[in-house]
């Protein structure tokens, strides 16, 4: 179960409480189910939007369900136990992580099934997953080997913390220029090879990751997307049809997909095997909370053209107030590097809120031109109306890159009343 935060104290541990909360308990503060903008909070803010999370997650779902597939969502993009939970709750198979450190953590959290998409070469950590597997026979955990020393160093760990269960990998192929992953049939044979010699180490399926193979959507991209993954297919049939892979009773694996391309995943990967049951994982993870800048032009939910129903919302924004209009056409808002995301796009200006009035206001097509580690720089154009103590609505793009700025974030209804908080651990 996820940690309980309601019991726990507010305190400046946690940015965009106010100070008046300091000492109150989040309990007592929900009770008061108080507004964003009633004194409670302190900006920036980093907020979610509660309809948006429910139906972004009943969509990927939904999907999956559709189309029979698997879903462990990328567990780094958010590294919420409360998100995990409800991602579980609507059908996810399992979480994924990036690093033995967040698969600890998901451990202490009380997921039973983890993907660790990334090869794992740290003694100590595999040892300690031996220790887990042996200890607890409802955790099933599986990681990534792409090379003979991987395996070897997986082996040699093993031997020294036994294991009455195996420990089990995924083959991973990588692109050409790519990072991890074997890059052609004959390096992916070798290593399932290798596993296949090592006691206590069995291959159960192939992944990849086509996500990085192109941030457009073209026809060279997509004609790239869909050699790489079926070159994810066509290792797996070989190395299932060489015997080199297990079915553990449901299925050799075959995973792929971050958030842009798992449409083409889906329709690559989801078919079985000829001659042995496979099943489909998908590990997209952004969709949970979505964007307004990369994901939103990018999604098969969202991008032009977009054919799957349901759509995505964003979820993510943060809220800060307008510090300064130090000259015409420029505000300066509390809100920087230190607050949102800016690898993959600027944060946009959505809407805005000034003291004394009721109903939020549309901020027009101000934009975000420059980022300081506190300050955002506001084109504002002729005609909007931005006054110094207005709070305005930032939202992000990119939500891996925005989720780890904060360790609190307040979960609001569609008038910003607060409905509940949601910690991170990163």
């Amino acid at each position: 179960m996820a940690p309980d935060l309601r019991a726990a104290t507010a305190g400046p541990r946690f940015k965009g409480l106010s100070p008046s909360t300091y000492g109150e308990t989040f309990l007592r503060i929900l009770d008061r189910r108080p507004s964003l903008f009633d004194g409670t909070f302190s900006p920036p803010v980093g907020v979610l939007r509660g309809s948006a999370l429910a139906h972004n997650i009943e969509v990927m779902g939904e999907f999956c369900r559709s189309r029979g597939v698997r879903l462990a969502p990328h567990g780094k993009t958010t590294l919420s136990p409360d998100l995990f939970d409800r991602q579980l709750a609507a059908g996810a198979w399992g979480i994924t992580v990036a690093t033995p450190a967040q698969a600890a953590f998901c451990r202490l959290a009380g997921i039973r099934r983890v993907l660790l998409a990334n090869e794992l070469v740290d003694p100590a950590a595999v040892r300690w997953i031996a220790a887990q597997l042996t200890g607890d026979t409802s955790f099933d955990f599986m990681c990534y080997v792409d090379s003979v020393d991987g395996v070897r160093l997986i082996a040699d760990a093993l031997r020294r913390t036994p294991s009455p269960r195996p420990f089990d990998v995924l083959i991973e192929v990588g692109p050409v220029g790519g990072r991890t992953g074997c890059r052609t049939l004959e390096e992916a044979r070798a290593v399932a090879q290798a596993v296949a010699r090592s006691a206590g180490v069995r291959a159960v399926g192939v992944a990849g990751y086509e996500g990085g193979l192109g941030h457009e959507i073209t026809e060279d991209v997509l004609a790239h997307v869909r050699a790489f993954l079926g070159l994810v297919r066509a290792t797996a049939q070989t190395l299932a049809d060489e015997r080199l892979l297990a079915d553990r009773g449901d299925g050799i694996v075959l995973s792929a997909g971050g958030s842009v391309f798992f449409d083409e995943v889906v329709t690559i990967l989801a078919p079985a095997l000829a001659g042995h049951a496979s099943a489909c994982v998908l590990r997209s993870g952004a969709y949970v909370s979505h964007d307004v800048g990369h994901y939103e032009h990018l999604s098969p939910f969202t991008r032009p053209g977009a054919s799957i129903p349901g759509g995505l919302r964003p979820a993510l924004e943060v809220w800060g107030q307008v510090l300064s209009t130090p000259e015409p056409g420029l505000a300066i808002a509390g809100v920087g590097r230190r607050d949102v995301s800016f690898d993959l796009g600027m944060p946009v200006p959505q809407r805005g809120w000034r003291p004394g009035c009721d109903a939020l206001f549309d901020t027009g097509a101000c934009i975000v031109r420059d980022l300081n580690d506190q300050h955002a720089y506001m084109v504002v154009p002729d005609g909007a109306d931005l006054r110094v103590g207005d709070w305005v609505s930032f939202g992000i793009s990119h939500p891996c890159t925005a989720f780890d700025k904060w360790r609190l974030l307040v979960e609001v209804d569609d008038d910003y009343r607060v409905t509940g908080f949601v910690e991170t651990f990163f």
